[in-house]
C-alpha cells in the first residue's frame, strides 16, 4: 500500500500549493489495513498520528459490500473528492495540510432523518455506526459517516454525518469535531461559549481584548431555551463556514482562526500559516493534476 509522506520544509502557501495535487488512489485486495481489519490509509501527510488530526470516513450501506474492490474504489473516489473539494477549499484547512491525515473504513453504517420534537425543534438524525468505529477507528479525532440520502446533518464528540457532495457541511461539521468551533447561525442549535467566537453575555464579548481586531458583538436568541448569545464576528453575515452547511465551501473567520491556530499548535508541529483570506472574502484552490 502506498503511503504518502510529505516532509515539511517551510510554511509558505506557495510551497503547499505545489504539494496539494490531485489524489489518485487505486485500491487493491492486497492493501493492508492501518488499524484493525477495517481502517485503511487514504491520504497521509504526518506519520506520527499524535502530531496530526486524524479523520476517518465511514460509508453508509448504499456503497454496498466494501470487500468488493469495485465498491471500495467507488467510496475511495468519493472521499478523495471530499479532500480536494471540501477541506482544500477552505484556506484554514488547506494551510494545515501537513497536520491532517485521512483514512477510510470498509464497514458500513446508516443515517436516518428524525421528525421534529413536540415543540417543533429540529432533532439530529438517527445514526447507526459500525461497531469497529469504537475499536479500529478509536485513534481518530473525527469520524464522518457519509450517506447518500438527503437530510440535515449533525456533528459532535468527534463524530459527524454528511452527504459526500455537501462539501461545506463536511467542513462545518469537522469544525465542531476537530476544533470545537460553535455554530454561529440562529437559532435551533445547541450553543455554548467558545471565546473569542461566541459569548454568553454582551459584556464578555465587548470586553475581550482577544477579539479587538474584528469585534462587532451581535446577539441572537436560541429558539430552544430563550438563551441569548453574542457573536464577536457580527459583521460577517455571509460566506462564513460556521454559519451553515451546504455544497459550496466558505472561509473561516478571524475568530475561528484563533481557535484553530491554538489547536494546530497543541499538536506540537510546525506553525501553520494564517489564512490570507477570511470570510466574507472568498478563496478557492484549483487542484493541479497529479505529477
Amino acid at each position: 500500500m502506498k503511503r504518502f509522506l510529505i516532509i515539511i520544509i517551510g510554511t509558505a502557501v506557495s510551497m503547499i500549493s505545489n504539494l496539494g495535487c490531485e489524489i489518485n488512489r487505486t485500491v487493491s485486495e492486497d492493501d493492508t489495513p492501518f488499524s484493525g481489519a477495517t481502517v485503511y490509509e487514504l491520504y497521509i501527510s504526518q506519520n506520527d498520528t499524535d502530531k496530526a488530526f486524524n479523520i476517518v470516513f465511514v460509508p453508509d450501506t448504499s456503497y454496498g459490500d466494501l470487500s468488493v474492490t469495485a465498491n471500495r474504489q467507488a467510496f475511495v473516489d468519493d472521499m478523495t473528492d471530499v479532500i480536494e473539494n471540501a477541506y482544500w477549499q477552505n484556506q484554514a484547512y488547506f494551510n494545515g495540510l501537513f497536520h491532517l491525515n485521512y483514512y477510510y473504513m470498509t464497514e458500513t453504517g446508516s443515517v436516518t432523518a428524525r421528525a421534529p420534537d413536540a415543540e417543533g425543534n429540529f432533532r439530529c438524525p438517527t445514526v447507526v455506526w459500525p461497531n469497529q468505529v469504537n475499536t479500529d477507528a478509536a485513534f481518530a479525532d473525527q469520524r464522518v459517516l457519509m450517506h447518500r440520502n438527503e437530510l440535515r446533518d449533525c456533528g459532535g464528540g468527534g463524530r459527524a454525518t454528511a452527504e459526500p457532495t455537501s462539501f461545506r457541511t463536511i467542513v462545518h461539521e469537522t469544525g465542531h469535531g476537530l476544533f470545537g468551533l460553535p455554530d454561529e447561525y440562529c437559532c435551533d442549535s445547541s450553543y455554548s461559549e467558545v471565546r473569542p467566537v461566541l459569548y454568553a453575555s454582551q459584556a464578555a464579548c465587548n470586553n475581550d481584548a482577544n477579539n479587538a481586531g474584528w469585534r462587532n458583538c451581535v446577539s441572537f436568541t436560541s429558539s430552544r431555551n430563550g438563551s441569548v448569545w453574542w457573536r464577536s464576528q457580527g459583521s460577517i453575515n455571509s460566506n462564513l463556514i460556521m454559519l451553515n452547511g451546504g455544497n459550496e465551501v466558505w472561509e473561516s473567520g478571524p475568530a475561528d482562526w484563533v481557535v484553530m491556530d491554538n489547536a494546530y499548535q497543541a499538536l506540537g508541529a510546525p506553525r501553520v500559516s494564517a489564512p490570507a483570506t477570511f470570510a466574507p472574502g472568498r478563496w478557492s484552490y484549483t487542484v493541479p493534476p497529479a505529477p
